[in-house]
């Protein structure tokens, strides 16, 4: 069976790679629009060590710092209207998924001159501005994706989308950037990595010459995420995380995203769960609904540890108590299940998921 991988990121990884670098910011343009959330980019301290180096490149910038978590369109297109007005020619973004996730979206909107509503229809899209991403978080894995999820407010969906364009021309991974963040959010962060990771066995699209990231990445997560919860200055937690979320990204690049994901996304939208939380929640149902078909593979990947790795997930999540005051509304599940079947990520299952199946696991919460 022939199989491929593209990922055409320049990746610096380690302790000050952005704050010392030497890589030609000029050559990717004269201006720079800098999208972020509203504190952590600062806080962290990537926001300065961004303006040096642009500053040492001789390039212009102006910082755009209103994404929230789940990015609406119209933020995308609040950001992409500065762009144009500022004549901005790249973009760096910087933070989680959330704001790397708009970077994206503006880049595409601006080169192919789209409103950001438009940005959904991949057909359209030619190309994308230049974009920079800096990961302050362990989650996501955006800095080595081509994709972007986005809420769309007025059809009260989030939905993502992906062009090969779209994947970062360079990234940098400082694992120091993530040793402010809650608690909470390195535990919701880093169950997205994980779902990245299985993901990249459950998907049809799997890919043998990646299973040493997964088995690693799913080891490093369950043994370091309660030690960088405890302990955010834990330099080699919050390292081994961010590597693992760095290589769920590179898998998920290559084998989208299944259920897992699909499912969650109503989640997030009707009740408020953030992303990686409601990956947490379905994980081991997920991981139960798929185990016939993907035995084979997760035996490839962790070996005699495989037949055990189900029941250990079990316990270690149920250790974090995602449950805790979550009940869905039981008139809602319909609506959510479509949402969920009409999901792009469902083309990636390696069974054929019914309504009934995601309606099974919806009801475990209400």
């Amino acid at each position: 069976m022939m199989m491929s991988s593209f990922m055409p990121v320049r990746l610096f990884w380690g302790r000050n790679c952005l704050k010392d670098s030497t890589y030609p910011f000029n050559q990717l343009g004269r201006k720079a629009l800098i999208v972020t959330g509203r504190h952590s980019a600062d806080i962290s301290g990537a926001l300065k060590h961004v303006q040096t180096v642009l500053k040492k490149a001789g390039v212009s910038y102006v910082h755009f710092n209103q994404v929230p978590e789940n990015p609406p369109l119209k933020t995308v297109q609040d950001a992409a209207d500065l762009c144009v007005e500022e004549n901005c020619d790249f973009i760096m973004g910087i933070g989680g998924g959330s704001p790397v996730d708009a970077a994206k979206a503006v880049a595409v909107a601006v080169f192919n001159k789209m409103n950001a509503h438009d940005v959904y229809d991949v057909r359209r899209i030619q190309g994308a501005l230049p974009l920079v991403a800096v990961p302050l978080t362990s989650g996501t894995g955006t800095e080595a994706t081509p994709f972007s999820v986005l809420t769309d407010e007025e059809n009260g969906k989030k939905a993502g989308f992906g062009h090969d364009s779209m994947f970062p021309r360079v990234s940098f991974c400082d694992p120091a950037y993530t040793r402010t963040v809650p608690p909470i959010v390195t535990r919701d962060t880093g169950l997205d990595a994980l779902s990245h990771l299985l993901e990249g066995v459950f998907s049809t699209k799997r890919n043998v010459t990646l299973y040493p990231l997964i088995r690693q990445g799913v080891l490093d997560i369950m043994q370091w995420l309660e030690h960088a919860m405890k302990n955010g200055n834990d330099l080699e937690a919050r390292a081994r995380l961010m590597m693992a979320s760095l290589w769920g990204g590179i898998l998920i690049a290559q084998t989208g995203t299944t259920l897992q994901h699909a499912i969650g996304y109503p989640l997030t939208v009707r009740y408020g769960v953030s992303h990686g939380r409601a990956n947490g929640l379905v994980l081991s149902a997920i991981y139960r609904l798929y185990y016939p078909a993907v035995k084979n593979a997760l035996y490839q990947v962790f070996g005699p540890d495989a037949s055990s790795l189900g029941g250990r997930l079990d316990d270690w999540l149920a250790s974090f108590e995602l449950t805790e005051s979550l009940t869905l509304s039981r008139e809602n599940i319909s609506d959510m299940v479509q949402e969920v079947m009409s999901a792009r990520n469902m083309a990636n299952n390696p069974i054929s998921v019914n309504p009934s199946d995601i309606e099974t696991i919806y009801q475990t919460f209400c």
